[in-house]
């Protein structure tokens, strides 16, 4: 996948480079430990008689969860309704044995000829048990809902039940204890102290970014001069940005208010990668998304106030520049590292602007502009950005992984041909968001709202006019075919091209 490159610009003596950085938020689920493609043994599908078979000895051991359910009233969590001792065995790695009255009475008053039939049954290593089987009934969802409840009367909340798919699309039901199958938990006390530690990294790399040379200064602090004026020249950048970045994290916080998920307080990631302060920041979730509308919903609704908010800001500041309200010089060529922007600087600033090798702009077209690419950062569906969230929301969980490992592919292929911000972004996704994406709780029914859908779709595809650089070499051959000025204008720098 191309990418656009870092901006290059050029200030003017006494002025500030404005900041922008990633509107990223990308909420970053914890995991399953274990892939759902399970050699299960045969069980008889009247569901009279089962046994687990033996776990694996490979998994590694997991930590369990301090967020789960809280007890229904008549009983705690591990006993039935009438008092029943419903705990689970773990062995010496870890793994979770269902005791054979378990699971007996899982298939038969859990299971049945109106939600899931059960053919077989294996242990999920270390978090419980899987069913393999039919799903009954035309709707998955409401066959869920029946085994839950269920679930819930006859086990009190001792356990979890997912409906998902394997890797050959069959439809698997997973059952855990509760407040198991989630990892990663941290304290309160350490998520605020990291967010305030990450936080305080980002907002030194966006100054830093704005043109206050504060890396410079931590290096060489004798050599390097910083005064109050280069931190009054930065401000209005780093605020624009800071907005742009909080937009894009408030979008999902509203969905998850909206789908009664909690999550973690940001982790802001710093850059101080050319316009960029942050990469944007990991939101992890607390708890279990609900179904893939709920989790389209949550990985459309960050981009897309983020790409609006961003969108806007760039669009304002190219209407103050064409009305000469400008403060900051950017390299005229650099405007071909976005096709969108290189379009619009087309539009707005105009052949006479656009004829000189730095062009004056608003500061608020640099901060839209980061904004934007942070935003198409996140839409790449690989990992788990919200791309490949909404790829696995819109089409299942099949189709989001192949998805995923080809545009990772892609972008590694783009870091060893040169493009160094494809190489930034593909560490940041294999070491902090490479997936598999947290299961829902119930994965077969497809979402049902259709704007989520469309939304998602838009902003796949708005990403790569943000990211993929301006064609200059096909607009320049154009340009020698039409009339001066009708496809770009007849001053459009061609200085890339070369002699």
């Amino acid at each position: 996948m191309m990418m656009a490159q870092p901006m290059r610009s050029t200030l003017r003596p006494g002025q500030r480079r404005a900041a922008a950085g990633p509107v990223a938020r990308q909420p970053l689920p914890v995991t399953f430990r274990r892939t759902l493609h399970l050699n299960a043994a045969t069980e008889d599908p009247q569901g009279t008689s089962s046994s687990s078979s033996t776990p694996s000895t490979n998994a590694p051991s997991s930590p369990s969860a301090p967020d789960t359910a809280p007890a229904p009233s008549g009983g705690t969590p591990g006993q039935g309704p009438n008092g029943e001792n419903f705990q689970f065995a773990v062995d010496n790695e870890g793994n979770v044995k269902f005791p054979k009255d378990v699971i007996d009475k899982l298939k038969t008053q859990v299971f049945g000829f109106d939600t899931f039939w059960v053919t077989s049954v294996d242990n999920y290593g270390h978090d419980g048990a899987v069913f393999k089987g039919n799903v009954r009934g035309r709707d998955p969802a409401v066959s869920y809902q029946k085994m839950r409840d269920r679930l819930q009367t006859a086990f009190n909340g001792a356990y979890e039940l997912f409906l998902l798919e394997d890797k050959e699309e069959k439809p698997t039901v997973v059952v855990m204890p509760q407040g198991r199958g989630l990892d990663t938990q941290i304290s309160r006390f350490t998520e605020i102290w990291l967010a305030a530690l990450f936080a305080l990294a980002t907002g030194v790399t966006t100054f830093n970014s704005a043109g206050v040379p504060l890396l410079e200064f931590f290096i060489a602090p004798f050599s390097t001069i910083v005064t109050q004026q280069d931190f009054v020249d930065a401000l209005p950048g780093v605020l624009a940005f800071f907005f742009a970045l909080g937009s894009h994290d408030f979008g999902h916080y509203q969905a998850a208010k909206r789908q009664g998920l909690e999550l973690y307080l940001p982790f802001y990631i710093p850059a101080g990668f050319g316009l960029l302060g942050s990469f944007g920041s990991i939101t992890r979730v607390r708890n279990f998304v609900p179904n893939r509308e709920a989790l389209l919903d949550l990985a459309v609704s960050g981009p897309l106030l983020g790409t609006a908010v961003s969108g806007s800001m760039l669009l304002l500041g190219f209407l103050l520049t064409a009305a000469g309200l400008t403060n900051i010089g950017v390299d005229t060529p650099a405007f071909a590292d976005s096709t969108l922007v290189a379009l619009l600087a087309g539009v707005f600033v105009g052949p006479d602007g656009l004829s000189q090798p730095v062009t004056e702009v608003n500061f608020l077209v640099l901060a839209g502009w980061a904004g934007l690419i942070a935003n198409a950062l996140q839409l790449i569906p690989a990992g788990e950005l919200d791309g490949a969230k909404m790829v696995l929301g819109c089409w299942g969980r099949r189709a989001g992984s192949a998805v995923s490992v080809f545009t990772t592919g892609a972008l590694g292929f783009s870091a060893i041909t040169g493009n160094a911000l494809s190489f930034y972004w593909v560490l940041l996704v294999l070491f902090l968001q490479r997936g598999p994406i947290t299961p829902c709780f119930e994965e077969l029914s497809a979402p049902k709202n259709e704007s989520n859908r469309k939304a998602a779709l838009a902003l796949l595809v708005f990403s790569l006019v943000v990211l993929v650089p301006f064609p200059i070499e096909v607009a320049y051959a154009i340009l020698q075919l039409q009339q001066p000025g009708f496809i770009v204008p007849q001053s459009f720098p061609t200085d890339l091209l070369g002699p």
